[in-house]
């Protein structure tokens, strides 16, 4: 009897690593490591596999800053955003902006990148517009690219995007453009 229940206990147990082991997350599986680390770090990685010729920076957005998450992500809620960062041009007549955030839950990605895509302004600069933008998911990261067609010898979206995917290893979850 004591056998028995052992080999039950035992086969249960094997049972749920089984099906813990094999369970398929959202977003494509298990997250690459080089999308792991900090936001910087990864739009580090970008511009390096992009080859991006333009003076950039890279600064925090402050989510209980109302204005600055509307300006730089066209979100007017952002409860749902775990952290982000927006990486500009030094140069105001450029317009070109990169933003990428992580969701609190995968489950919202597509939501909030949809909120993105339809909040955001082309034309928040004063004298220039992005007329070439994308956003993507993948996983609990939403990257939002948008760029002047006129800056394509130096920047696309799609140099961005595609380099972008390289550091996923897989196809996005989501991919939204307007243009």
């Amino acid at each position: 009897m004591k056998n028995k229940i052992s080999a039950i206990f035992i086969f249960a147990a094997m049972v749920m690593v089984l099906v813990t082991g094999c369970k398929k997350t959202e977003g494509g599986g298990n997250m690459p490591e080089a999308l792991k680390g900090d936001l910087t770090s990864i739009i580090g990685t970008i511009y390096e596999k992009a080859k991006v010729d333009l003076r950039l920076e890279n600064t925090p957005i402050d989510l209980t800053n109302k204005d600055m998450v509307k300006y730089n992500m066209g979100l007017d809620d952002a409860s749902k955003v775990k952290e982000a960062v927006v990486s500009e041009a030094m140069i105001g007549s450029q317009a070109y902006s990169l933003v990428l955030a992580r969701v609190n839950n995968v489950s919202d990605a597509e939501a909030v990148a949809k909120d993105m895509l339809n909040g955001i302004d082309p034309r928040k600069w004063i004298c220039v517009m992005a007329d070439d933008l994308q956003i993507v998911t993948y996983n609990d990261l939403i990257m939002l690219v948008m760029v002047d067609s006129n800056l394509k010898d130096a920047v696309t979206s799609q140099q961005v995007v595609d380099a972008f995917k390289e550091m996923c290893g897989t196809d996005f979850d989501l991919k939204l453009s307007k243009s």
